[in-house]
């Protein structure tokens, strides 16, 4: 296995991040790199797991913001790591990273949001392996996509950048 780093990912990299996130998200590289940027004006980031060849295997996107449940904590949108077999090497060290980053932000939890596909089963390995890193599944936020509102994780454009229809 090679060496793994992890790091803050800067702006001229975040194309390289960009297949991790689209399996994640089913975005454009065009919002990816806009939600980036957005991110880092409001104080966050993305840090990314990269192998000494650059390659990145793991990334996660980071704010603080403030929780009526947490007070100050880091909110984790997105994160994603590739991993062969059953050892999580890149999403322990993504979970380490945040843990260290949580504390110097002065934040008392971290939040990750993940789909809900196979975490409401308290058995099934998926949960089961978030929760091996310390997780606890707190809340379930039900979502309601807006008529009329432009929605940019839809669309015949989406489905054109990855190459997927999603319609």
């Amino acid at each position: 296995m090679p060496r793994l780093l992890v790091r803050k990912l800067e702006p001229d990299r975040m194309a390289d991040a960009y297949p991790l996130i689209r399996h994640l998200a089913w975005v454009g590289n065009a919002q990816w790199e806009m939600f980036a940027r957005q991110l880092a004006d409001k104080g966050g980031g993305v840090l990314a797991v990269e192998a000494e060849d650059g390659h990145i295997h793991g990334v996660a996107t980071y704010l603080p913001v403030t929780s009526l449940r947490h007070g100050k904590a880091l909110r984790v949108e997105a994160i994603a790591a590739f991993e062969l077999g059953h050892a999580s090497p890149v999403r322990n060290l993504l979970s380490a990273a945040l843990d260290e980053l949580a504390r110097s932000e002065g934040c008392s939890a971290v939040v990750v949001s993940l789909d809900s596909k196979g975490m409401l089963s308290p058995h099934s390995r998926r949960r089961c392996s978030w929760e091996s890193l310390g997780l606890t599944a707190e809340i379930v936020e039900f979502v309601r996509c807006l008529d009329g509102v432009a929605n940019s994780n839809q669309g015949a454009h989406i489905a054109d950048e990855v190459g997927q229809d999603m319609r």
